[in-house]
């Protein structure tokens, strides 16, 4: 029928241009590959078979039962029993195929000679009855024989609503469940045969199945079951003649789009009896229903199984969120079960726990939870060195499996379960890396078209089962996204060409109706679930968090008439191409006319990511300015970067480093960052464990996605814990942006590959991302240490890539498997490395490092690390980088807070003392394991500050303090003769000397300098020194100061002329500094310098040259903040020739993430500079610099 070559490379999206096709027609074929290394064999030969392609190739009626019952219920929880259909018929001549063609409505369950065709469930997928009706088809040949029967179990679904006589305005009702059914049966003659549905057929509404309800649940009574009633022989004389009903006005399809079924199988993990009820935990939110073995009960007992998604404070299931959905089932015992396996054939749940009530003995093995979900592959794996954003990708997983039911739908527990447009407009794009869903979105896309009013309406719910028609633009955009995310992601042109015009004309509608002087004002639901003011809200009421709803609808006006002239020039619409050109550029002057508000040189601080001009969009939220970026719809560079500071500074400072947008806002915040450079913000983003966030949602327990931020406070009326919807675009950031797989938009489909992921951000040491596209297989994993960066990446057959390496250059390869091994840049040429001192500890979090050169060459490092500054558990730790080598060794405990209660050392423990009111020495690391013995004996406290010194005899010197807070601390050294690998026993300072407070003493004319300050009291400087090494001390007076100049922590320089000088972090919005002409006896008064201080430490050395550097963070703060104390970013280098006046030379960190902070420099013995400090609380960086 077709025998064609086709010359070039084009693999896939072949159409097929042979002979008409005729229905019931098995179709063979085979392919092979001619290319300039020779021609494959050919392949296997593969079938498909041709359905009934209209009404007239199909034979019989539809039959059914076109009224309730006496026992049936029909109200909001309608109880309709399900009709047992039947049909017998004889075969006396040899088969040579037989295909079953059936459409049950609103479910099916057919059966031929006893045994179930195929392995679907809940089929067929659910669609506009109005408008299509699809049917199945099941190769059935070897099921038949001489004598044969068939049966059908018809359920309700969606065609027999689940709540009769609510809201007959909104919810959609088509009938009562029928059937059509046609059995072609080809002989070995060349004859055929056909069984179809007809009158003749037997049906009894009478059976097992008392009420099947997708929101209530199932009723079964085994005490109704017809024995053998789906094999020959059967005596049916009692049943009904089945009726001839009303066709259905839609238009029978054959299902493109798999069915579902049991996709998983789930076994308990734990069980627990609470009275009379058995509890049991899947461990997982997921959407399916129980199989249960049922035995050991009595005819007529009834087990009863009820679902819920959590539990209450008291271990019963919590079911307040799902509203009016019952979530039953009902089984009904006839005594005879001994063992049997039961599940309800008809409806499903949203769960992950259950409650079994009517049996007494459950085990792990009797119980199964069966997930239900669209068949299709999963084509996507993610793993990454954060374990929050695995187990965040692994609830979206779940999310997105427990809400495919052959439509999207919302949820899978409560009475709703609606395939809302808005919940995928971007979270499709997603959803198509980690699974083959292209069918069901094509499938969708016709739902969404079929839903279309005459005057070009699109519905906020397609398939129409609820009459939403609001005309707003941001969820009826689902429809062109998706036709966008195919093509793409699958290079599937046909939705395209299919589709394209019920966009055009729901465009027009919009626009000839709407339209208000190049503004779109039809918004309905804004920025959907914001996070809310309080954590028990559903919406927020507060007008600074919500976007105005004409800005959002006006924005994404826009970017769909972009969208359509992309569509419309693949199609060589010129014209069409044009005016959606003309209206996208009408709209955007319009929309920046109107949002767009300009304030240049506001900002309270100039060119500092935090402090940006009063230049912003709307009423300034993070959507508000994020969509006119994200959609190109900013022209003037000025305006672009403020905006980009607006939506920084907003999740920052505003939000604290977190989340602030909803619905609209979520779907477009992850690329949008990073699109900006801001790699590091969408990470922050992606891995928070705080609310609002994903990781909130995981830490709290959660298992699939959550429909509100606040799910575990807000109220239930509408708290989904199974829902995608605020996935927004963290999936398809995560392929594309961490993993850098992304389709080529010119060459669609990954025929061209784009790798391009985000080297950039520090924290992110190690990706593995696999993506099986059309083409095959595409991995691209990535590991960063020591500054090197190894990746992997395979490529398919057939295909091409672009690689963009991290030094900016690019690398066109084909298909293969490749290592790439390169050096990670460092921002600087003068930066030598750039790492951390370690990657994961025992601690969460860190801070005030020092470090110094042992003279072996080894660099040593410390750091107090703990729960949290303040918190007993901190303890002092060191690092340590052998000479030559390119890593640290893992931290050391070398020192902690804990004292013996009540002895002589305790009682030198800070000013308060140690005695039993304070915390236990349990609480904590403990250095010496000698005393886990009588560890209750035993006190704690906090350690701070640690400064390590290299004194010229060889002995490392490491001074901390110990105390409940600042004013309570005590001075302590320990030491170490063998470079820092042991430590000696830590010993007390001289009463009432602290030693160096942060910063490194100086050593200088034989005298050990150390600089301190103290708190208490109000903030003073003055210096301790020690004319024998540390034997004794003395110290000099406080440095004198103007009224209200405070300041704390000194570091000290030798300047060319002899003299001392010390810098210092102050209060005052600039850095103090003092100077000695006495070898630190006695001090200058404090001045103020023209460099910025935001109240926060820094350091200072003295060059072999002369010339002095200081580490700090030298962005000027907002005049009159209080306490002078600003953000703690950026940190950089500044170089001066007189210790006075400085100039910026090296940003070392510039992101406005958190805080770079308490920072120590040295210069080693081949004059290489080394700065360390802390890098968010959360690690310690060490960089490395080559000075000239």
């Amino acid at each position: 029928m077709w025998d064609t070559t086709i010359n070039g490379s084009k693999s896939q999206w072949i159409s097929y241009a042979g002979k008409t096709l005729k229905s019931n027609t098995r179709c063979y074929w085979r392919v092979k590959v001619n290319t300039t290394q020779g021609s494959s064999d050919w392949s296997d030969i593969a079938t498909w078979n041709v359905g009934l392609l209209t009404e007239s190739d199909w034979s019989g009626q539809w039959v059914g039962l076109d009224k309730a019952m006496a026992w049936d219920i029909e109200d909001v929880h309608s109880q309709l029993s399900s009709r047992y259909l039947r049909s017998e018929f004889k075969l006396d001549k040899e088969i040579k195929r037989a295909t079953l063609y059936i459409s049950g409505l609103g479910m099916y369950e057919a059966f031929i000679n006893g045994k179930r065709v195929g392995n679907q469930v809940l089929a067929p997928a659910p669609t506009d009855y109005r408008r299509t009706v699809l049917y199945n088809a099941f190769d059935v040949t070897s099921m038949l024989a001489e004598n044969n029967a068939i049966g059908v179990t018809l359920g309700n679904g969606r065609y027999y609503t689940m709540q009769q006589k609510k809201k007959p305005y909104k919810i959609a009702n088509f009938g009562y469940p029928k059937l059509r059914l046609n059995l072609i049966i080809e002989f070995a003659d060349g004859k055929k045969k056909v069984i179809s549905s007809d009158s003749k057929w037997k049906l009894n509404p009478d059976g097992a199945i008392r009420s099947n309800n997708e929101y209530d649940g199932e009723i079964y009574d085994a005490r109704k079951e017809f024995d053998g009633w789906t094999l020959p022989g059967f005596n049916d004389k009692a049943w009904l003649p089945a009726e001839r009903v009303a066709i259905p006005y839609g238009t029978l399809r054959g299902a493109m789009s798999p069915n579902m079924k049991v996709v998983k199988t789930l076994k308990p993990v734990s069980i627990n009896r609470r009275g009379n009820s058995i509890i049991l935990d899947f461990g997982q939110n997921t959407a399916g229903w129980l199989k249960t073995r049922i035995g050991n009960i009595a005819a007529g007992d009834t087990v009863t199984i009820r679902y819920a998604e959590k539990l209450d404070s008291a271990g019963c299931l919590y079911r307040v969120n799902f509203r009016n959905a019952l979530s039953t089932d009902y089984y009904i015992a006839n005594g005879k079960e001994q063992g049997r396996w039961w599940s309800p054939a008809f409806s499903y749940h949203g769960f992950r726990y259950a409650e079994i009530t009517g049996l007494k003995d459950i085990g792990t093995e009797d119980v199964i939870a069966e997930v239900i979900s669209d068949e299709m592959e999963q084509t996507g794996t993610f793993h990454s060195s954060d374990e929050t954003l695995n187990k965040i990708f692994n609830n979206a997983v779940w999310g997105i499996l427990s809400n495919y039911k052959g439509m999207p739908v919302d949820c899978p527990q409560r009475d709703e379960r609606q395939p809302w447009l808005g919940d995928r407009t971007r979270g499709c794009f997603g959803e198509a890396f980690i699974f083959d869903n292209n069918k069901l979105y094509a499938k969708w896309a016709r739902d969404i078209c079929e839903a279309q009013r005459e005057d070009g309406c699109i519905p906020d719910v397609a398939p129409a089962y609820w009459n939403y028609y609001s005309d707003n633009i941001t969820w009826p955009a689902a429809l062109p996204f998706s036709m966008e995310m195919m093509l793409n992601q699958y290079g599937d042109e046909q939705p395209i060409y299919q589709y394209y015009p019920a966009v055009k004309r729901w465009l027009h509608h919009m626009k000839d109706r709407y339209a208000n002087n190049g503004l779109m004002p039809r918004d309905k639901y804004g920025d959907w679930c914001v996070p809310p003011e309080d954590i028990k809200m559903i919406h927020s009421q507060d007008a600074k968090r919500k976007t105005d709803g004409t800005l959002i609808a006006t924005a994404y006006y826009y970017r769909l008439n972009k969208l359509m002239q992309r569509f419309a020039l693949m199609q060589g619409l010129d014209a069409d191409a044009k005016d959606f050109e003309q209206e996208a550029d009408n709209v955007k002057k319009a929309f920046n006319s109107a949002f767009l508000h300009i304030n240049k040189g506001t900002a309270e601080v100039t060119d500092h990511l935090l402090y940006p001009d009063s230049t912003f969009y709307g009423n300034n939220t993070v959507t508000a300015n994020l969509l006119p970026y994200a959609f190109g719809m900013i022209d003037d560079n000025y305006v672009r970067d403020e905006v980009q500071k607006n939506i920084i500074k907003n999740i920052i400072t505003d939000n604290k480093g977190h989340i602030s947008c909803g619905v609209i806002g979520v779907q477009w915040l992850m690329h949008g960052l990073t699109d900006m450079g801001r790699g590091d913000i969408a990470w922050l983003l992606a891995t928070n464990k705080k609310y609002p966030s994903w990781g909130y949602m995981a830490e709290k327990g959660a298992t699939t996605i959550w429909e509100l931020w606040n799910g575990d406070t807000a109220s239930p009326k509408m708290n989904s814990g199974n829902h995608v919807m605020l996935l927004g675009d963290l999936i398809s950031w995560i392929y594309e942006d961490l993993g850098g797989i992304k389709a080529d938009e010119a060459i669609p489909g990954y025929k061209h590959i784009i790798l391009k992921p985000d080297f950039s951000v520090d924290e992110i040491d190690d990706i593995n991302t696999s993506y099986k596209s059309i083409y095959g297989m595409i991995t691209s994993r990535w590991t960063k240490a020591q500054g090197k960066l190894a990746w992997h990446v395979e490529i398919p057959a057939n295909t091409t890539a672009t690689l963009y390496m991290p030094d900016g250059s690019t690398r066109n390869i084909g298909s293969g498997t490749y290592d790439f091994h390169e050096t990670l840049p460092v921002g600087n040429e003068a930066i030598v490395c750039n790492e951390f001192l370690y990657t994961n500890t025992s601690f969460p979090e860190c801070h005030s490092a020092t470090i110094t050169e042992a003279r072996n060459g080894d660099l040593i490092a410390t750091y107090f690390g703990g729960t949290k500054e303040r918190n007993p558990d901190v303890c002092i730790w060191t690092s340590r980088k052998p000479k030559g080598s390119n890593r640290w060794l893992e931290p050391v405990l070398v020192a902690d807070g804990v004292f013996k209660t009540g002895s002589e050392e305790a009682k030198l423990a800070g000013l308060s003392g140690i005695d039993s009111t304070t915390t236990a020495a349990d609480k904590g690391p403990v250095l010496d394991k000698k005393i886990s013995k009588n560890i209750s004996a035993y006190q704690r406290k906090a350690c701070w500050n640690p400064v390590i010194y290299q004194a010229p005899n060889g002995e490392l010197q490491l001074y901390f303090k110990i105390g409940s807070n600042v004013a309570d601390w005590t001075g302590w050294i320990i030491r170490s003769k063998d470079g820092g690998k042991t430590w000696s026993s830590r010993e007390p300072l001289q009463k009432d000397y602290l030693g160096p407070v942060k910063n490194k003493p100086l050593l200088n004319k034989g005298r050990l300098i150390a600089p301190t300050s103290i708190e208490k009291g109000g903030w003073r400087l003055y210096f301790e020194y020690s004319d024998d090494m540390g034997k004794t001390w003395k110290r000099s007076d406080f440095v004198d100061a103007d009224k209200g100049v405070l300041a704390i922590q000194p570091a000290i320089m030798i300047l060319n002329d002899g003299r001392l000088a010390a810098v210092a972090r102050t209060r005052s919005e600039h850095v103090g500094i003092t100077y000695s002409a006495d070898n630190g006896e006695t001090w200058s008064k404090l001045k103020l310098i023209d460099t910025p201080n935001n109240n926060s430490g820094l350091d200072a050395v003295t060059l072999k040259d002369g010339r002095h550097v200081m580490i700090c963070n030298d962005k000027p703060i907002p005049h009159g903040i209080k306490n002078g104390k600003g953000v703690r970013t950026p940190l950089s280098l500044l170089i001066s020739d007189d210790g006075e006046n400085w100039k910026h030379w090296i940003t070392l960190e510039d992101s406005p993430i958190s805080q770079y902070s308490y920072p120590s420099i040295i210069q080693t013995s081949d004059g290489n500079i080394h700065c360390i400090y802390t890098w968010r609380r959360q690690r310690i960086k060490h960089v490395e610099i080559k000075i000239n």
